[in-house]
């Protein structure tokens, strides 16, 4: 290390004093200009002012710094460790009382007067930062922070890093910390920390973040993360996920999202569970009442459709579970998809809120059901709060709210399910399209009393129609809770033959039964078949306490070979007859 300016009472202890021009320098400090690059173990000593004038490469050895050194940067200044050799490192350990700073050299310093700390790929492990103050860097570059790791793990406690033209820290893809715990950033340009998916979980306990707004939080770039079983620590500002976040690995892995964590969103950014071929994710956010999970836009004014959707794909584990979670201003990939999409797969939501969604609340493919789902909210949905198929709307629960003017879209399928129930909602279930109730080891679906069931325009339902397949439908009402299958139009502006019929044929198993129910607005089929349809079922099917209404053909019709029990059937407003032998 060359000294530019001598004492004499320097000579005796090994130090040089610089007469600079940075007058807020401590005159019972020794200050020292540092000219050449450290490559054999150096000690930065107490007491003592280090000037860096340009890049200082440290490389194959570790620069000790001492509580209460003070680092000062010129103009562009900066630090290298380990660009060239390995075994490079920084061991800089104040204390609270006795700290180390690292600052501009100007008289009158700003954001950016010097430009960053890099710890490359030849940083040992052992590099260490404590009790650290940084301030008034990253002008390097808006794409790197103050500190900023390239393929490095480095250890940080107890920091602070302020009045950064830029981020925080940043770090690339293969970068993460050792330990980070209890570090202070603030003031920043930018994101107090940029990272990828992988290293999220090594940002540890007691740090505090203070941002300038909301869309200032911890930037976690799109990328895979693949960690066998991690967990994200709720932090005091928001994950921000910019683009597509995957969670997968051919072995399978696990992300845990403690309680009270925020995830925000910019726009058009997504997360997928288990989306590529062999592989496997799982997902488990479990909030509590006071300290819930929240996904949300990133953005400081927040509109529905900001951000994509959590796509829960074919490789998502049924372990999957959201619990107190609240999902807002998402539902921006695309109509056909909610905020929350489920393909081929199973997972469980309890008593989370989903909100201003830009399409559906949330949509699953014909082969996707939910483990449980009991008490959650629909609010400000733009479409259905809900898009599943026949066979698995059994699976949604009680104690869930819908405020939205349309109810759960279940699409025409075939439902096969040994036996389960349609429990009440707060809504309607809106078939669209033909739905089958049928197998070849038969099938029943019940309906709980209470229940609406609307048809949209041209839809069915059809109980054993195909060739040695049976089914069984009891939608079995009470005085006070009556079932009502109807037309999906607006309310006043329902017409006859909105939707077709219920077919009754020949695989229709005994015990069929249609009690204290209301049916109107249907019969749009064929004027040969009415609202209620019977071929070759025998005795199996009960009409009973019911009434029929506003049908464009019969109410109903019957073949030779069915004889339905008809009991207190009231018909009103029918257009051909209100019992029709075909």
């Amino acid at each position: 290390m060359k000294k530019l300016k001598i004492i004499l009472f320097a000579l005796l202890i090994g130090f040089v004093s610089c007469d600079d021009d940075d007058d807020t320098t401590d005159p019972t400090l020794t200050v020292n200009e540092v000219t050449d690059n450290i490559t054999s173990n150096t000690t930065w000593e107490t007491n003592n002012v280090y000037i860096i004038n340009s890049s200082l490469c440290i490389d194959g050895a570790t620069l000790t710094i001492e509580a209460g050194t003070i680092i000062k940067f010129k103009e562009g200044a900066q630090i290298e460790v380990g660009s060239s050799e390995t075994g490079s490192a920084i061991i800089a350990n104040g204390t609270s009382d006795d700290p180390i700073l690292f600052t501009a050299y100007a008289a009158t310093p700003s954001a950016g007067d010097w430009d960053a700390i890099f710890f490359d790929s030849g940083t040992a492990s052992t590099t260490n930062l404590a009790y650290c103050t940084f301030e008034y860097g990253g002008g390097y570059s808006s794409s790197y922070g103050t500190i900023h790791l390239s393929d490095a793990e480095i250890t940080m406690t107890n920091c602070t890093i302020k009045n950064s033209d830029s981020y925080g820290i940043s770090l690339n893809s293969k970068s993460k910390f050792k330990s980070f715990i209890n570090n202070n950033i603030n003031t920043t340009s930018s994101h107090v920390i940029r990272l990828y998916p992988n290293a999220a979980h090594t940002i540890g306990t007691g740090n505090i973040f203070e941002t300038i707004n909301s869309s200032i939080g911890i930037l976690v770039a799109g990328g895979t993360y693949n960690q066998a079983n991690e967990t994200w620590l709720a932090q005091t500002v928001s994950y921000i996920i910019d683009g597509t976040m995957d969670i997968e690995s051919n072995s399978g892995s696990i992300l845990n999202i403690e309680e009270g964590t925020t995830i925000g969103f910019t726009n058009g950014s997504q997360i997928e569970v288990g989306s590529s071929s062999s592989t496997y994710g799982t997902i488990i956010a479990i909030g509590t009442a006071t300290n819930p999970i929240i996904f949300t836009s990133s953005a400081t004014s927040k509109t529905a459709g900001d951000w994509d959707a959590i796509f829960l794909e074919d490789g998502t584990s049924n372990s999957s579970a959201f619990t107190y979670c609240t999902f807002e201003y998402g539902g921006g990939y695309s109509s056909s998809y909610g905020s929350i999409n489920l393909d081929y797969c199973s997972v469980a939501f309890n008593n989370c809120t989903i909100t201003n969604s830009e399409s559906y609340g949330i949509s699953l493919n014909s082969e996707s059901s939910f483990v449980s789902f009991d008490n959650n909210a629909f609010s400000s949905i733009a479409d259905h709060p809900i898009k599943l198929y026949a066979n698995y709307a059994h699976t949604i629960g009680t104690g869930n709210t819908y405020d939205s003017n349309l109810g759960i879209l279940v699409k025409g399928d075939t439902y096969e399910q040994a036996s389960e129930t349609w429990k009440k909602q707060s809504c309607a279930y809106y078939i669209d399209g033909t739905m089958y109730i049928e197998s070849s080891n038969g099938s029943e679906l019940i309906i709980e009393a209470g229940s609406k069931i609307y048809f949209t325009q041209g839809s069915q339902l059809e109980i054993g129609s195909s060739s040695s397949t049976y089914g069984k439908l009891v939608a079995q009402g009470t005085a006070e809770e009556r079932i009502i299958f109807t037309s999906s139009a607006p309310v006043g502006s329902a017409s006859k033959g909105d939707w077709d019929v219920i077919f009754f044929e020949s695989g229709t198993s005994a015990g069929t039964i249609i009690d204290n129910c209301d049916m109107s607005y249907g019969g749009g089929y064929s004027s040969t078949y009415g609202m209620i349809d019977l071929s070759e079922t025998g005795t199996n099917v009960t009409i009973s306490n019911s009434t029929i209404s506003h049908s464009a053909s019969h109410g109903i019709s019957v073949d030779n070979n069915s004889f339905p029990s008809i009991i207190n059937v009231t018909y009103n407003d029918i257009d051909g007859n209100d019992y029709h032998i075909k």
